[in-house]
């Protein structure tokens, strides 16, 4: 049986979804470059799962799939196009050859739709894709940052990628560059502050550990049920 995409599950539970009064409960984790974040997610999801009356989902890479399904387009185009800057140059030429691909304002926005519909649903583990930015007015829900001393994150990423020093922090650069570019676009339109619930340093907590912690987080807040 093929596995069913985002869209599909979000149609087949939109009769819950509209009989819902609150959102979530939901987990945002957002992390620098470096840190854990897939890995965690899979940890805390099933360290979740043996606790939860009801079962939770994870989200990782499921927006930015479901955008290329939808469009037939790679899912390097997409996130290419997520993380591009306004150009009013760029989008003269993409308007005279009629280009079938999605600019990233629209991109953010669709995937902005995704996250809330998911987090609103509840019983969901997003990780990163804007995800707490997109949340952030939405009650019931915990949302999660990851961070790590830049030392720490070169070596890790050096080892990692097997890159070397110069390249690792060339790598770490870049990535953080467009995640604040992005970050900054998601924040002007849905801000919080502080920005996040919980902050959690990776040099310190290794993924089990931070799990146990978010789990014991979610417990104070009641957001996981075990009836």
């Amino acid at each position: 049986m093929p596995k069913p995409t985002l869209s599909s599950y979000i149609r087949e539970n939109l009769g819950v979804l509209s009989n819902k009064k609150e959102p979530g409960p939901y987990i945002t984790i957002s992390r620098q470059y470096g840190c854990d974040g897939y890995e965690l997610g899979d940890m805390l999801l099933k360290k979740v799962n043996e606790r939860s009356g009801s079962p939770w989902r994870l989200y990782k890479k499921e927006m930015l799939k479901q955008l290329a399904e939808d469009t037939g387009l790679a899912e390097e185009v997409i996130e290419k196009e997520r993380l591009s800057k306004p150009s009013l140059l760029k989008d003269f030429f993409r308007g005279m050859r009629r280009s079938g691909i999605p600019d990233g304002y629209e991109i953010r926005k669709k995937i902005t739709v995704m996250v809330r519909t998911v987090a609103f649903e509840g019983n969901a583990i997003i990780i990163g894709q804007g995800g707490t930015a997109a949340a952030a007015d939405l009650d019931n829900g915990l949302s999660i940052r990851i961070e790590a001393p830049k030392e720490w994150r070169i070596i890790r990423v050096s080892r990692r990628e097997k890159l070397s020093r110069q390249a690792a922090i060339a790598k770490i650069l870049e990535v953080e560059k467009n995640r604040r570019h992005l970050r900054k676009i998601y924040e002007e339109e849905n801000k919080r502050e502080p920005a996040f619930n919980l902050m959690i340093d990776n040099s310190t907590f290794n993924i089990d550990q931070i799990a146990d912690l978010i789990i014991g987080a979610m417990e104070q807040k009641n957001l996981l049920s075990t009836t």
